[in-house]
């Protein structure tokens, strides 16, 4: 592409549409509602059948979508060694060097500042998807962005609602009544996303950062449904007011998740994705119970000097990924956790004349986690001399193929659900190394058979006795009535059995007589507290 089209009308007019489209979704005009509230932005996203698998499911798995937006570059992400000299002679000035390339397998490696994901290909955490996209695909941000989003590729029958959404409008047709009290999906670091988009409403709660969540919790109020005019204008004040309850519901209990979970310091305040990140991983582990979370990077659009773009964002891709499952395995959290990225479309195989690479189609899909049990490479790249008149690779995998395996074998949905996710069409599931058959579930509400305060013979000793169906990372805790910390009895896996613990007596003695209670905290379920008093 030269630098004359980069200016052009039709190219400027292209990112005019694509960003004019995003603030009207913040807006609330495109089918997401969106509030704001003490200049704090927030959205209550549309419903999706995603989201309703995940809340279905009676696991605790988590799914956490990565949006690389822009466009990214998959063959300068994942490069394809059985065509490198193909692809260095596409890519004279911007290809990746062989000194500078850390091999996967015989076929794929990645360049070296992606080192960090090295630990995931070495432990059987790390999968690729190659070649992902779909037939006849559009090079238009706007466009193929709503693609990805509903699953549907059909331009004379575009959807509104999202490939998630859709799952939720069967399940939840009462939401705005009767929300659940916990959020479906939470969306971090950017304005809501159609794929959580159902006919009504959107199911995702959408925030910028945590500090403007912890603001909004902090001043949270309700708004009365009473005393409306009985007319069009009174059921539409009734409805929004009802929504708005809903956000600031929902800001309580994402805050009280938050504040009930520790920091992890290795993270960077000044990234936008460790930061992202950061805040997905205290919801996770303060027991909110999403099972949906989205975070999001940008600059992938590279028509110009890709080289260094894509090496910083490439870098912080992988370096916040590698922080965010040291902090979840640091919890023993990690293996409930799948993280997939995406991309609206990939780039072309020849680079242009400014030394970038312009839009493109099939491109590489990466998950991490344990869950995967084995990392690889699913699919080849793509022929780089088989390509179509416009320069773009053929795909191989249709991009729904991973979001019907990520229903059926992650979220295990309902199978009329996940019909109607897909909209009644059937994709082949990839073997992604996961199934509904091999959960390890936890269920929180009866993790503990018992737990109770035993008064010994003496007045002055008491301790705690307790079963745990399970092996769980738990702490407890002891705070008298003013909430104040006295002693820590355990923090840890607490293997599975019976246990005794003394609530009275701590390193340094007898606990002075008064009433206190005590507070199991169970890593990413709901803390377990009763009151006990010493004489």
């Amino acid at each position: 592409m030269s630098k004359k089209y980069l200016k052009s009308e039709k190219h400027l007019k292209e990112h005019s549409k694509w960003d004019r489209r995003g603030f009207m979704k913040v807006l609330g005009l495109a089918g997401a509602g969106s509030i704001s509230l003490a200049n704090t932005n927030l959205s209550v996203l549309n419903s999706n059948f995603m989201s309703n698998a995940l809340s279905d499911s009676i696991s605790d798995r988590v799914l956490v979508l990565i949006r690389l937006k822009g466009g990214n570059d998959g063959l300068n992400t994942i490069i394809p060694l059985s065509q490198y000299d193909t692809y260095v002679s596409k890519r004279p000035s911007i290809h990746i060097p062989n000194n500078k390339i850390i091999k996967l397998n015989d076929e794929n490696g990645i360049p070296s500042y992606m080192s960090n994901f090295m630990p995931f290909w070495d432990e059987g955490k790390m999968k690729v998807v190659n070649g992902v996209g779909y037939e006849s695909q559009n090079g238009s941000h706007f466009t193929s962005s709503d693609y990805w989003a509903t699953g549907s590729t059909n331009k004379s029958e575009m959807v509104s609602t999202g490939w998630l959404g859709r799952y939720y409008d069967e399940k939840y047709f009462d939401y705005n009544i009767n929300p659940p009290e916990k959020p479906i999906a939470v969306q971090i670091g950017s304005r809501a996303n159609m794929i959580f988009s159902g006919a009504q409403r959107s199911y995702a709660f959408a925030v910028a950062n945590e500090s403007r969540l912890e603001r909004v919790a902090e001043r949270g109020e309700f708004f009365g449904l009473e005393n409306l005019p009985d007319c069009t204008h009174g059921d539409q004040l009734e409805f929004l007011r009802r929504v708005t309850n809903t956000t600031y519901d929902y800001a309580k209990v994402i805050n009280e998740a938050f504040k009930s979970s520790n920091d992890f310091d290795q993270y960077d305040d000044e990234i936008g994705l460790d930061r992202q990140l950061r805040l997905v991983s205290r919801l996770i582990k303060g027991g909110l119970g999403s099972k949906i979370y989205m975070v999001s990077i940008g600059g992938f659009d590279t028509h110009g000097n890709q080289s260094l773009t894509h090496e910083v964002l490439l870098t912080e891709l992988s370096n916040s990924i590698k922080k965010f499952y040291d902090d979840l395995n640091y919890e023993g959290l990690d293996s409930k956790v799948l993280s997939m990225t995406f991309s609206e479309f990939g780039r072309r195989v020849k680079e242009n004349g400014s030394q970038g690479t312009d839009h493109g189609s099939a491109a590489p899909t990466m998950l991490f986690g344990p869950s995967l049990k084995g990392s690889g490479v699913i699919g080849n790249c793509p022929s780089l001399n088989d390509v179509n008149r416009r320069g773009n690779m053929y795909n191989n995998i249709d991009f729904r193929s991973i979001y019907q395996t990520i229903l059926k074998d992650w979220l295990c949905g309902d199978s009329d659900y996940i019909d109607k996710a897909m909209i009644g069409n059937e994709y082949d599931v990839i073997g992604l190394g996961f199934g509904c058959n091999d959960l390890d579930v936890v269920d929180y509400n009866n993790l503990f058979n018992f737990h109770h305060p035993i008064y010994a013979n003496s007045v002055n000793v008491v301790n705690l006795n307790l079963r745990i169906r399970q092996t769980h990372k738990v702490d407890i805790k002891v705070y008298d009535i003013l909430g104040r910390h006295i002693s820590t009895l355990f923090s840890g896996e607490l293997q599975a059995g019976e246990h005794t613990f003394p609530l009275s007596h701590n390193q340094s003695g007898k606990i002075s007589s008064g009433q206190y209670f005590y507070r199991i905290g169970i890593s990413g379920g709901e803390p377990l507290s009763k009151s006990f008093v010493i004489r």
